[in-house]
């Protein structure tokens, strides 16, 4: 049997009791007995006191079932029913010991009080109390033990807790229900509790019954050998079933211990009246506030004083944040959890810390609040990396916003989120109509080509399939805009781990850079003067318009081009390439007597009414000064040739009307047929201006006026 020493020590006392002023001293309170009925005869007239001159039936001053100095039942001094005369329960003899005196006493095996022999038992003075045991402690076992460790008296009780059978365990040693190891300590104890040295003892057991059930009992001693009881009145309870809820609550109380400690939040509780009565480390080290400083302390008073260590505590805005309006009182007040709130604070000069303070009260069973329990998440880091994504997302608006390039995106599903002016300005898009969150359409979109685009062309679409694009060119055709062409780059968005975040692309307006490159390229093969193919462009025309010749050589005459994308057309009969070189007579007289204005305009007139003349196919050209050349394609020999040298000569002799003047530019043609292909196209501008010289000097005997 092991056990645990739950006695409380008090001072020593002699058979007269402690005094008023020791037991205040001591403070011990009453030893718990077996609760037990008193019935008695009223007893005859006695000196100084009565049956029980007192209240309760344990008592250390004055007046108690077993009580010290005074009257009462069993007194050491004074006058009672038992009152030290001869003949009290410890100096009767009696051969067999104190069986007998023990159960008329207690009465507990025999309600009655009666003997062995049948007999009626009872106090030697013949008008001696009975006792039975109470009825809210019948499971409790009761026990006697003699002043030399002996069992006088054990409860039937004893049987049903502990299984064996007690009938023959009056007279044994009682210290020897110990176990070896144990037995020193509970005699230097039973003999602490015999000389009065303690008031009480109380000692927590576990045994093992008679079915191997361990169980859990709770030992109380109390000496009451001057008592009509003459022994140590020695009571067993039955505690396993509460051992077995400490140690579950202990065990939780463990659990919910390491946990709380190992949160990285800060955690805090206060009780009802708003004392801190448990932090964890977290909570210390974030506040700098170590718990020998805080628990014990009511919350409210910690936050004032805080303010006596220039800290400062401010909501999430930045206002002071009076101390009522703190989270954890704000629920202590009403009883109930609070929202969680960000609270700053910032002790001195260092840089402000902020936390996610919430509440939550803590209720009773019985509708109660207990008291409140706060956390704290320390979101500084938080707060700073959303202040710096918004520092990067107001510059990234105001960097869209200020480019001239469109930049559109969509994110993995492929509905766009970003579009930004330039776009909107590029698409023809109103303030009426906002694309964010839709789908990319091609319904605007063009080929360079100008050539509709189909929906999964859409460049933003592209980029998201994986494609890289690189000044893709593409046309954008608002429905109420001008056509613009756009140079586009655009790829698709992946994280760090290679997943499909969306895609961007960034438009960039080209259409006047193609139009000056347009410019550009048509002054390099065009004269600026008429827009007419200057000597560039007309010797690439005279190399195609000779090499097309080896084409038509290669079908016979009448049958149909070989080429296929031209089905209608007929091979000619007599094909070959006529070279036209013209020049206007006494056209520096028209500058000398009207000017270079007039001058140029009699030029483009010209210009104009020679392209009149010629088919699509065939080119004008300029070579500068008042020279022109004209090449067309031939397919009935030089018959053809010679009519549109007529032709051209017919019409630039018609009267031109410039600047209110009536000009006649009339032109000395000289012209040249080939119809070989090995021809090198070279020479025929010199061919054609021998011509063209021999026409002039003979119509120098026929010049006209060039004004009216």
């Amino acid at each position: 049997m092991s056990w645990v020493d739950r006695t409380r020590r008090g001072r020593r006392q002699g058979r007269s009791g402690p005094s008023r002023s020791e037991e205040s001293e001591t403070a011990e309170p009453p030893v718990e007995v077996p609760e037990l009925t008193f019935d008695a005869p009223d007893p005859p007239p006695v000196h100084g006191g009565g049956l029980a001159n007192g209240s309760g039936f344990t008592g250390g001053n004055g007046n108690g079932f077993a009580n010290g100095n005074g009257n009462g039942l069993a007194n050491g001094h004074g006058n009672g029913l038992v009152n030290g005369h001869p003949g009290a329960v410890g100096d009767r003899p009696n051969p067999d010991g104190f069986d007998e005196d023990v159960d008329a006493v207690l009465g507990l095996d025999d309600p009655y009080g009666h003997g062995d022999d049948g007999r009626q038992l009872g106090l030697p003075l013949g008008l001696g109390p009975s006792f039975r045991a109470g009825p809210s402690h019948e499971a409790d076992v009761v026990a006697v033990v003699s002043a030399t460790g002996r069992l006088v008296f054990v409860s039937a009780s004893a049987e049903r807790l502990l299984g064996f059978d007690v009938s023959d365990a009056v007279g044994l040693d009682a210290l020897r229900l110990f176990d070896p190891a144990s037995e020193p300590a509970v005699q230097a104890l039973f003999a602490d509790l015999v000389a009065r040295r303690r008031l009480s003892v109380s000692l927590e057991l576990r045994c093992r019954r008679s079915d191997g059930r361990e169980l859990d009992l709770e030992l109380q001693a109390a000496n009451h050998l001057d008592d009509p009881v003459g022994g140590i009145v020695v009571t067993l309870r039955d505690i396993t079933e509460r051992k077995r809820l400490e140690s579950r609550v202990s065990e939780v109380d463990r659990r919910q211990n390491a946990l709380i400690e190992s949160l990285a939040d800060g955690v805090v509780m206060v009780d009802a009246d708003g004392v801190v009565v448990r932090v964890n480390e977290a909570f210390e080290v974030m506040f700098f506030s170590p718990r020998i400083r805080t628990l014990g302390h009511p919350f409210e008073a910690l936050l004032g004083s805080a303010r006596d260590y220039r800290v400062e505590l401010f909501d999430e805005s930045g206002a002071v944040l009076p101390i009522e309006d703190h989270p954890v009182l704000v629920a202590l007040r009403r009883g109930r959890r609070v929202r969680a709130s960000v609270v700053g604070y910032r002790r001195g000069d260092a840089p402000a810390r902020w936390v996610r303070v919430g509440a939550q009260a803590i209720v009773a069973p019985d509708g109660r609040m207990t008291g409140v329990v706060g956390t704290f998440t320390d979101v500084t880091d938080v707060k700073r990396s959303a202040y710096a994504l918004r520092q990067e997302e107001e510059f990234l608006r105001v960097l869209l916003d200020t480019l001239d390039e469109g930049i559109v995106a969509c994110d993995a599903q492929g509905r766009m989120t970003i579009f930004n002016p330039a776009a909107r300005r590029l698409h023809g898009l109103g303030d009426d109509v906002e694309p964010i969150g839709r789908i990319p359409s091609s319904r605007m979109l063009r080929h360079a080509d100008g050539s509709p685009m189909e929906p999964d062309e859409n460049p933003l679409l592209r980029a998201m399939s994986g494609e890289r694009l690189r000044n893709a060119e593409i046309v954008l055709a608002p429905p109420d805009g001008e056509l613009r062409k756009v140079s586009v780059n655009g790829q698709a968005l992946v994280d760090e781990d290679g997943w499909k975040l969306g895609a961007v692309v960034a438009m960039h307006d080209v259409t006047e850079q193609k139009r000056n490159e347009e410019r550009l390229a048509d002054l390099a093969h065009h004269d600026p003067l008429t827009g007419l193919a200057n000597r560039t462009l007309l010797a690439i025309r005279m190399g195609e318009a000779v090499d097309a010749l080896r084409d038509h050589g290669s079908a016979p005459v009448g049958q149909r081009t070989p080429d296929p994308g031209d089905t209608d057309r007929v091979v000619p009969e007599h094909p070959g390439v006529a070279v036209y070189l013209l020049d206007l007579d006494n056209f520096k007289e028209v500058n000398d007597d009207f000017g270079h204005d007039v001058g140029d305009d009699l030029l483009v007139a010209v210009a104009r009414r020679l392209l009149a003349i010629v088919r699509p196919t065939d080119t004008v050209a300029r070579l500068g000064g008042d020279e022109f050349v004209v090449v067309c394609g031939i397919e009935s020999g030089e018959e053809e040739m010679l009519a549109i040298s007529h032709r051209i000569s017919s019409a630039l002799s018609r009267p031109y009307r410039i600047d209110g003047r009536t000009l006649v530019a009339e032109a000395s043609v000289g012209g040249v047929f080939v119809d070989d292909p090995d021809t090198d196209p070279s020479k025929l501008l010199s061919l054609a201006d021998d011509a063209m010289y021999g026409v002039k000097w003979s119509r120098r005997r026929h010049r006209r006026p060039m004004t009216d």
